[in-house]
């Protein structure tokens, strides 16, 4: 049924903002930073990766036809969103810069619609040069589209970034500040 589970559990110290407990069983949370320290590591390996095609692609100057172009973008798309990824977690220790948080999550918005949109471009490339048949050429059809879309979020609604409340605890308290 899931929840914490106090048997095996000793307090071992307790402060005011901070106690800490010792179990001799896992739960669900040990599950999490396991899980959380793979993402870290996978983030971490891939960035390394991405750039080492990036630098690849620019040193060997590999960069002239549009399927290599979109590559470059794409690669380039990734490794930011890689590393906004892994500097977010040392960002969210500054709770009070409001602005900070903001704009973590609109580059981390930004970098995931352009690393959607240059993927799909690189199918609308790979379409184009294996299955089409005919010779024909789409004119301009590598716009910045992730730039547009959160512009519109952005001008929807300009709270839509930043600090959310999650809801209501069992006292009727909430989290907001």
């Amino acid at each position: 049924s899931g929840g914490w589970n106090s048997d095996g559990c000793v307090v071992q110290t307790t402060t005011e903002n901070e106690t800490t407990c010792s179990c001799n069983h896992l739960t669900s949370f040990a599950i999490l930073l396991i899980l959380t320290f793979i993402t870290y590591i996978g983030c971490g390996v891939s960035a390394i990766f991405l750039a080492f095609t990036l630098l690849t692609y620019l040193l060997f100057k590999l960069r002239k036809d549009i399927p290599s172009k979109i590559l470059i973008h794409l690669c380039f798309a990734l490794l930011l969103l890689n590393l906004v990824f892994l500097v977010d977690a040392w960002l969210a220790l500054y709770t009070d810069a409001v602005g900070l948080c903001i704009s973590t999550a609109w580059f981390l918005h930004y970098f995931l619609l352009a690393s959607f949109t240059w993927m799909g471009l690189e199918g609308v490339h790979m379409y184009m040069a294996l299955v089409k048949v005919f010779n024909s050429h789409i004119a301009h059809y590598m716009l910045k589209v992730p730039m547009v879309v959160v512009i519109i979020v952005i001008a929807v609604d300009i709270n839509n970034y930043g600090l959310v409340s999650y809801g209501k605890y069992t006292d009727g308290t909430t989290d907001e500040l």
